[in-house]
C-alpha cells in the first residue's frame, strides 16, 4: 500500500545536531524521533524547527499547534507524531514513556546510540567520534567489565580497520578479547618479521594461522600498482589505489 506524504519534501533539509542527522520531509523527521527517542529533547521544540515544519514542509495548522504544545516535551511530541495519524496511538504512548524514562539513560548510552543510528547510515567517521567519546566516559566511569564496552570496541575496531588504522583496531580488538580479529589487524599493521615474532610468542594455534595467513594475502593488483609505480608508470595510479582501497574497505567491512 502505497500512502500520500503529509506535507512536501523540502530540497533544503534541517539539520539536528543533537542526533547528527538532516530531514527532508515531515515523514523523515518523525521516523528519526520515532527510532531515537530515548534522544527527544527540548530540541525539538526550537522555533527553527516549527518554522521548517511550517514554511518549508507547507504544515502551517502544525507548525501553529506546535508553537501550543511548547509548555511540555510531552505534549508537543505527542502532536507531532500524531498529526494526521502518523503514528497510532499505542506508538505514540511507547514514544511518550520512552521520553519520561530517557533522562535515566547514561550520558555514553545515548552516544552509542547515535553511533549506531549513523553506521546503519553509513556515515562511519562521525560513528568513531561518538564511539570513541562513549569509550572515554566508560573508561572514565570505570565500566569496562560489561556486554557494552566489549561491544563498543568491537564496533570501534571494525572502523579503525575500514580506515586501515589497524594498530588502533587491533588494540580494540585485543581489549575486546578477540583474538582472530586481533590476529588479523596485527598482521595488517605490523612488517612480516614483527608479526612472525609475535606469531611465536603467542603460538594462536595452525588453523587460526592458516585463517589469518589467507586473510591478509597482498591482492595480486596491489602487487602490480607496486611493480607499475616502480617502473615509473605512473599514470591512472592514483585512480587505480582508490578503486584498490574501495574494494579492501568492502571486504574488511565482510570480515569484520
Amino acid at each position: 500500500m502505497i500512502y500520500e506524504a503529509i506535507g512536501v519534501y523540502s530540497e533544503s533539509p534541517y539539520h539536528i545536531p543533537e542526533l547528527a542527522v538532516s530531514v527532508h520531509s515531515f515523514e523523515e523527521l518523525c521516523h528519526v524521533l520515532v527510532e531515537k527517542y530515548y534522544d527527544i529533547g527540548d530540541y525539538i521544540m526550537a522555533d527553527e524547527l516549527i518554522s521548517f515544519i511550517g514554511d518549508d514542509l507547507a504544515l502551517h495548522d502544525l507548525a501553529d499547534e506546535l508553537r501550543g504544545a511548547r509548555s511540555s516535551l510531552t505534549e508537543y511530541t505527542k502532536v507531532l507524531l500524531s498529526y494526521r495519524r502518523y503514528l497510532s496511538d499505542e506508538g505514540v504512548e511507547t514514544v511518550l514513556k520512552g521520553i519520561s524514562s530517557g533522562g535515566e539513560a547514561k550520558e555514553y548510552v545515548r552516544l552509542i546510540s547515535r553511533g549506531d543510528y549513523l553506521i546503519t547510515h553509513r556515515k562511519y567517521r562521525p560513528a568513531i567520534l561518538l564511539y570513541e567519546h562513549a569509550r572515554e566516559l566508560m573508561d572514565r566511569e570505570s565500566e569496562r567489565d560489561g556486554i557494552v564496552y566489549r561491544e563498543l570496541l568491537i564496533k570501534l575496531g571494525r572502523l579503525y580497520a575500514l580506515y586501515f588504522m589497524f594498530d588502533k583496531a587491533s588494540e580494540a580488538f585485543s581489549m575486546a578479547g578477540d583474538k582472530r580479529r586481533t590476529l588479523f589487524c596485527r598482521k595488517l599493521a605490523m612488517s612480516r618479521v614483527d608479526f612472525a615474532d609475535m606469531m611465536m610468542k603467542d603460538d594462536p594455534g595452525d588453523d587460526l594461522r592458516r585463517e589469518i595467513e589467507a586473510l591478509t594475502v597482498i591482492p595480486q593488483e596491489i602487487e602490480e600498482l607496486k611493480e607499475s609505480l616502480n617502473e615509473g608508470k605512473t599514470y591512472g595510479a592514483q585512480l587505480a589505489s582508490e578503486r584498490i582501497s574501495t574494494r579492501l574497505k568492502a571486504e574488511y567491512r565482510r570480515m569484520l
